[in-house]
């Protein structure tokens, strides 16, 4: 073989080693630049996106009397709900999606309520696509979906009086709504583009204050003092009656739409209604 045909295939040689490293350094560079684009969002300690969750959801529970178990029942099928779809009997409404917040809240004797730690939902893996599935990690996914409705289930426990037999004096639910709503719930001059927030609330509605007890003659909601007013523009209302039949005498149908009628009043949207 010439020195010139040996110098031929040299360079040859040559080219296709740089051709080969060239493809192969494009190569790493695309599947870098996919899992960048395909890796999603960060997420905060609350397993929320680091932007911020895409709807906040309260769930205000009334323990003022003590819960029987028939109505513990009821709420934990309502937490099967919120998380499983497929579940629900109320055609979906309560089920939650990736992104939204929830926060449980036990009704007090005063107007600050006992809160628990928030946590988002992180999307069922089950739904995920596959490219999703290859940037997070299914193991990972399905780990962060045990983890939240293992929590979920851990704060309503959590929420149950220690003592069966105890019972509140005052129930003070309109004052509550207040408070939880104006710390979650955007004003109207907010973000119109943000998911209204969803409150459900779960009690035997019967309200017991100075200002306004639903245990004697109480006014229409268009009637009420300014103190127990508050702003439900950005929020829908789902609202569980719990019926309890030492009180059947207050639990009356007028009593039960009363509560539409005050969701409605102040500029709210009831989205599911129900006797439990």
């Amino acid at each position: 073989m010439s020195a010139e045909s040996r110098a031929h295939r040299s360079t040859a040689a040559i080219r296709r080693a740089k051709g080969w490293a060239l493809l192969a350094g494009l190569s790493m560079l695309a599947l870098l630049g996919f899992f960048l684009l395909t890796r999603g969002e960060s997420l905060d300690h609350q397993g929320c996106p680091a932007s911020g969750p895409t709807r906040e959801v309260i769930v205000l529970i009334d323990t003022s009397d003590p819960l029987s178990q028939k109505h513990k029942a009821e709420l934990r099928r309502i937490l099967r709900e919120m998380t499983s779809p497929a579940a629900s009997g109320r055609h979906g409404q309560l089920a939650m999606t990736e992104g939204e917040r929830v926060t449980f809240y036990r009704l007090e004797a005063n107007d600050v309520p006992t809160g628990i730690d928030p946590i988002c939902h992180p999307g069922n893996p089950q739904h995920r696509s596959w490219i999703q599935g290859l940037s997070e990690g299914r193991i990972y996914a399905q780990q962060r979906w045990i983890d939240f409705r293992n929590g979920l289930f851990e704060n309503l426990e959590e929420l149950f009086p220690p003592v069966e037999d105890r019972a509140l004096q005052v129930s003070p639910i309109l004052e509550t709504i207040a408070v939880v709503t104006a710390h979650h719930a955007d004003s109207q001059r907010a973000n119109q583009d943000l998911r209204s927030t969803h409150l459900i609330v779960i009690s035997d509605l019967l309200q017991n204050t100075g200002l306004l007890s639903h245990y004697e003659p109480y006014p229409p909601p268009q009637e009420i003092p300014r103190e127990l007013r508050t702003d439900l523009s950005r929020v829908e209302v789902s609202l569980f009656r719990l019926e309890r039949h030492k009180y059947e005498i207050y639990q009356t149908p007028e009593h039960y739409y009363w509560w539409t009628d005050w969701v409605e009043e102040m500029g709210g949207k009831v989205v599911w209604q129900q006797a439990l």
